[in-house]
């Protein structure tokens, strides 16, 4: 169906204010990080530490590109931080043209739109270096023709001749049908140079100050020397409907007698190759140009601030931070220097979703150059996580040993220092009395490179690592009536224990929690807990 450019102008901005809740296919969308995930930067944030910041979700509420090239280098850039000012500064300025100019942005989007197809997912494939199969004996099938074509003329002459042209009619049947498949997924990216040609062509002309776009001129010309070629191979696509079974049949038979599909398959393959740092420049810049589009219909949804790089500073300072994530989140201050944070509270105070907090200010500063905070100031630091870290099942490891498995990784990586480690709740696998030392270990080691946001029930842990962490805490209100979290942080430990109370609350026999408090001043009495220090 035909659409005006004013009505897919208005469907275009309508997602862009509001993102739809679309299918998003996951391992699609990662197709391009998979690809150059290996290469040398500054960091890629690991599986674990996605999945406890809820990466997808995370992408799913930034997710208002257009393009699925767009979808990819967003996802890509979301995993990658930098430690680059400049880069940042560069994208803030792109997603605030975007935000202010809709003109701009809507031409951007007409743009993008030419790789809407998820077929457009593939043109990752042609990045990740010799990705497209080889078919070794694709370079001597303009002999083989050539010999075909030979022995039918002189037929003319030697009939003799023409058994040898069927024999190799059979050998060009063979080869095409048994290699069929392998052609067709090595064609399959390509078919999508065409569209990334048009749409990296159209943003090049808009002019925008995009340093990306700026220098797409030459890259673009060497990728215009493939589409042709490329043309060849969808021109088959094109056929494939009742009206033109004929053609289409007469084509196949052409191409099976030719071997057009192995030598246009050859020629597409080896300019691909000799062509691929032009290719990944037109992608990048198609998919730089994307996210900005997105991140500025995120600034216009979410408050938010511009981040402030310190090389000078070791601390971390937020104003008014929150969870994008959480439905109307509380949000919170907090400024620390030279010491690491020490969290405290009971479950559902708002610990985790506070660790969160501070986990995706980090990742989306040094990301999208985007905070969701009234202010953020801090050095550069790759982030490091535990928060949901399950048991090692399949490999037969127990929930500690994993555990213990993966707080080794990070001591090894704390070595480059300039990490920002956030843990929550340490060797829950094991006894108290183990836990708290193995903790306190392990905390002071990482203490002393990096910064550390870490959370605990154990109330003795704030003495013990005291004056280099800071500790802060969570707390809620419970009455006879109800109970309640106002999810503020507050300095200084928790001082109060409502475990007990709540499970009156929640309706367990009186004679439970009689017992329970009782059991709990005796273990008080002999100083199994430090007074003052419970946590929940």
């Amino acid at each position: 169906m035909w659409t005006s450019t004013s009505e897919r102008l208005a469907a275009l901005d309508a997602e862009w204010q509001q993102p739809t809740t679309r299918f998003r296919n996951f391992p699609l969308i990662a197709r391009y990080h998979a690809a150059v995930q290996d290469e040398p930067a500054y960091h890629r944030l690991d599986q674990q530490t996605w999945t406890d910041l809820n990466g997808d979700e995370l992408f799913t509420l930034l997710d208002g590109t257009v393009s699925r090239v767009g979808q990819q280098c967003l996802y890509h850039r979301l995993r990658s931080p930098l430690a680059d000012a400049t880069a940042l500064r560069e994208f803030d300025a792109a997603a605030q043209l975007f935000g202010t100019q809709p003109t701009e942005r809507g031409r951007a989007q007409l743009a993008l739109s030419r790789l809407a197809s998820t077929e457009a997912y593939y043109l990752a494939d042609l990045l990740a270096g010799d990705a497209l199969p080889e078919l070794s004996w694709t370079a001597t099938a303009p002999a083989l023709v050539l010999l075909l074509l030979a022995t039918a003329v002189g037929g003319f002459w030697e009939p003799a001749l023409w058994l040898l042209t069927a024999g190799q009619l059979l050998v060009h049947t063979l080869l095409h049908f048994w290699n069929r498949t392998r052609v067709v997924a090595g064609v399959r990216p390509m078919l999508q140079l065409g569209s990334l040609y048009r749409a990296g062509r159209d943003l090049g002309r808009l002019s925008l100050p995009l340093k990306p776009l700026a220098g797409l001129a030459a890259p673009l010309g060497r990728l215009s020397s493939i589409v042709s070629k490329v043309a060849f191979l969808q021109f088959e696509g094109q056929l494939q409907s009742d009206l033109a079974a004929l053609p289409w049949l007469i084509l196949q038979y052409v191409k099976i007698v030719l071997l057009l599909d192995f030598i246009v398959y050859h020629r597409c393959r080896r300019d691909v190759m000799q062509h691929a740092e032009a290719i990944r420049a037109v992608y990048e810049a198609v998919g730089y140009a994307d996210c900005a589009v997105a991140v500025a219909g995120f600034r216009a949804r979410y408050p938010h601030c511009a981040p402030v790089f310190s090389t000078e500073e070791t601390g971390l300072h937020l104003t008014a931070a929150y969870n994008p994530l959480v439905p109307g989140c509380v949000p919170n201050d907090l400024a620390v220097t030279e010491a690491s944070i020490l969290l405290t509270g009971s479950n559902m105070s708002g610990k985790t979703t506070f660790m969160r907090t501070i986990g995706l200010n980090t990742l989306l500063a040094q990301t999208i150059a985007t905070c969701p905070a009234a202010a953020y100031a801090a050095p550069f630091r790759r982030v490091v996580s535990s928060i949901n870290l399950a048991d090692n099942l399949p490999e037969g490891k127990s929930y500690y040993f994993a555990e213990a498995e993966a707080v080794l990784g990070f001591i090894q990586q704390a070595e480059a220092e300039g990490y920002l480690f956030i843990l929550d709740e340490l060797f829950k696998g094991t006894n108290t009395v183990e836990r708290i030392a193995a903790t306190q270990a392990v905390l002071a080691h990482l203490q002393a490179r990096s910064l550390v946001v870490a959370s605990t029930h154990d109330g003795e842990l704030g003495a013990l690592l005291a004056p280099a962490f800071t500790e802060y805490h969570f707390s809620e209100t419970v009455t006879e009536a109800d109970w309640y979290f106002d999810y503020e942080l507050k300095p200084g430990p928790l001082t109060t224990r409502n475990a007990i109370r709540l499970l009156a609350r929640a309706g367990y026999p009186a004679s439970i929690v009689q017992q329970a408090l009782a059991l709990s001043r005796t273990l008080d009495a002999a100083g199994a807990a430090a007074p003052g220090t419970a946590t929940g």
